[in-house]
């Protein structure tokens, strides 16, 4: 009775240590197709990093294009003042 006792716990034990290997097969596989994908991730961040380099600039440019609405807002407040000069010299002449 012992001995089947033993042969029997024996054979759970082996059962038990092959059903966590394959557990852990299984978890490693999945493990690696997830690095796969971050590696994947990572290789298209580096991508679009190297393709926007350029657009380290920008923040010139806006400050450029700020300072240039300000002139253009002086330059239409000019021309309204002229268009107002060439309306009332228009109709002097058509007096």
């Amino acid at each position: 009775m012992e001995l089947t006792l033993t042969v029997f716990t024996a054979l759970l034990a082996a059962a038990l240590l092959i059903a966590l290997i394959v557990a852990l097969f299984l978890v490693m596989r999945t493990l690696q197709s997830v690095r796969r994908n971050i590696q994947k991730i990572n290789w298209g961040v580096r991508a679009i990093e190297k393709e926007t380099e350029m657009l380290g600039g920008v923040e010139t440019l806006n400050g450029g294009l700020t300072a240039l609405a300000g002139g253009l807002e002086s330059v239409q407040s000019h021309f309204g003042n002229v268009d107002r000069n060439v309306g009332t010299v228009g109709a002097a002449l058509l007096k």
